[in-house]
């Protein structure tokens, strides 16, 4: 019998995992099908975009991007429920997502492809899954290591922009190790689309050699929930918001607010202008890199669902850590000639990094 899903994906993929364990979660029968070279025909079949990953109903519709696609299947399959029932702790899960897609991607790509043991463990193992552990070309894994790191600019990762990143990641890890050192969640006993979001790019990271050992030595509690996000189930009740919120202060203000959203606002700006680069101070240091069109829809989209957000307890955290300078801004307006959406610029949700996008 066929399962009503096929997921085109890699394991290298975030974004992948990212909807493979929200499958799981849900209990919703799939087949996992990795892109492979003997597979590609198949896969472009389906893909409007040469990316990963891709949702395949009975029906032969064909879906990507993973948001849209998990809040598809959240209205298709209501139970158990990924989504507070309180909006305002929804949003907050909407805002953690946003930010894993968006700016905590841009470690796991620098990582993954700025130190050469890192570079060369992604690269054998791309190889590998392409085609499926035979004989491989000569040369081939050369010639990954050399393609992705050509594209490390995408991302904003360079020498100057190093210390940004790396300190941008050191403190979500500690953020994220105290939201769970007293529950299994991000924000309660059930995975939200913050653990869906977050907790895959957390596992590549695991996965490299050079983050990977940093995980392993200063955060636990991530490594352990990063392990239960491969086969997440229900094990409470989503937490009210007051309980949560003094954990979430720090992140709130410092990486989302002061890195992530400050980057996004200068971003959606310059995609408005049509200029040639992004630069933003972070941290005292300058950050640097060429626009992106899907991270300044990926703004929109989050404005949208904050405004239709009514509540004075999310008011008062997120204008408290700074979020709102941002999240309540008017609207950046595109530029005419502006295409909607590039749709695979590296770091921008659905690079999948399998080398061959």
């Amino acid at each position: 019998m066929t399962a009503p899903f096929r997921l085109y994906g890699a394991e290298l993929s975030p974004y992948s995992v990212k909807v493979r364990s929200y499958l799981r979660f849900k209990g919703v029968e799939f087949e996992w099908l990795t892109r492979t070279a003997a597979r590609q025909d198949e896969f472009a079949r389906y893909a409007k975009q040469p990316l990963v990953p891709v949702l395949v109903d009975a029906d032969d519709n064909a879906m990507q991007d993973s948001t849209p696609m998990l809040e598809q299947l959240e209205r298709e399959f209501a139970e158990p429920s990924a989504t507070p029932s309180d909006p305002a702790l929804a949003f907050i899960a909407a805002l953690l997502e946003d930010y894993a897609d968006e700016w905590l991607n841009k470690a796991m790509f620098h990582y993954r492809w700025s130190y050469p043991e890192d570079q060369d463990s992604a690269a054998r193992r791309i190889v590998e899954m392409i085609f499926e552990g035979a004989e491989a070309p000569e040369g081939i894994e050369a010639s990954v290591k050399t393609r992705m790191i050509g594209r490390l600019h995408h991302v904003g990762s360079s020498p100057e922009s190093a210390p940004v990143i790396e300190g941008s990641f050191n403190a979500a890890l500690a953020s994220v190790e105290r939201l769970l050192g007293s529950r299994q969640y991000l924000l309660g006993g059930r995975p939200s689309f913050a653990d869906f979001g977050l907790a895959c790019q957390f596992a590549q990271l695991l996965s490299d050699p050079t983050p990977g050992a940093i995980l392993r030595a200063q955060a636990p509690n991530i490594v352990r929930w990063v392990e239960r996000m491969e086969n997440p189930t229900v094990e409470g009740e989503f937490v009210p918001l007051a309980e949560v919120r003094d954990q979430l202060t720090d992140l709130l203000r410092g990486e989302i607010a002061g890195a992530y959203l400050a980057w996004a606002a200068a971003n959606a700006q310059a995609v408005a202008d049509d200029a040639r680069g992004v630069s933003i101070e972070i941290a005292g240091t300058t950050f640097y890199q060429k626009p992106q069109r899907y991270a300044a829809k990926a703004l929109a989209e989050l404005k949208r669902k904050r405004a239709a957000v009514d509540d004075d307890a999310l008011s008062a955290l997120l204008g408290e850590t700074g979020c709102d300078a941002y999240l309540l801004a008017a609207a950046t307006i595109a530029s005419p000639e502006m295409a909607p959406d590039d749709g695979g610029d590296v770091g921008d949700d659905e690079d999948g990094d399998d080398g061959e996008d």
